[in-house]
């Protein structure tokens, strides 16, 4: 019994430990999960899921650029900020206004979860 134990809690610190490695995705497995994300959200057919796959893939590869270089929080805060409105532009351009504004919202959402998140953890290293 004892050794069950000790080899279930070995195969616990085993998977803990390979699932802290970090593995950098490439911009085509961003941009192919990006795509994956949207069609399933947005309902998107093949035609225009291929076009959105190019600007997530474009969009994946301008960060990488952007960050390869590393910047100043600010200048990547504004880079970042750049390269989103193109990608909009793009998105408006081939989304129909219902799949476009559906997109928009769920941008708003992520984007409002993470700011909740990142204040309850300043609130909790605060010790609030």
């Amino acid at each position: 019994m004892k050794y069950l134990i000790t080899a279930a809690a070995g195969m616990l610190c085993l998977q803990l430990t390979f699932a802290q490695q970090y593995k950098k995705r490439t911009p085509e497995e961003k941009a192919r999960f990006y795509t994956d994300e949207m069609v399933k959200e947005l309902d998107l057919d093949s035609v225009t899921s291929g076009r959105v796959y190019l600007i997530n893939l474009g969009v994946s590869m301008q960060f990488d650029s952007l960050y390869s270089t590393k910047p100043e929080k600010d200048d990547a805060r504004k880079g970042a900020i750049a390269i989103y409105k193109k990608r909009d532009a793009e998105l408006r351009n081939i989304l129909s206004t219902q799949q476009f504004l559906m997109f928009d919202d769920i941008q708003r959402e992520k984007r409002e979860k993470k700011k909740l998140e990142k204040e309850q953890k300043e609130k909790a290293e605060r010790g609030e």
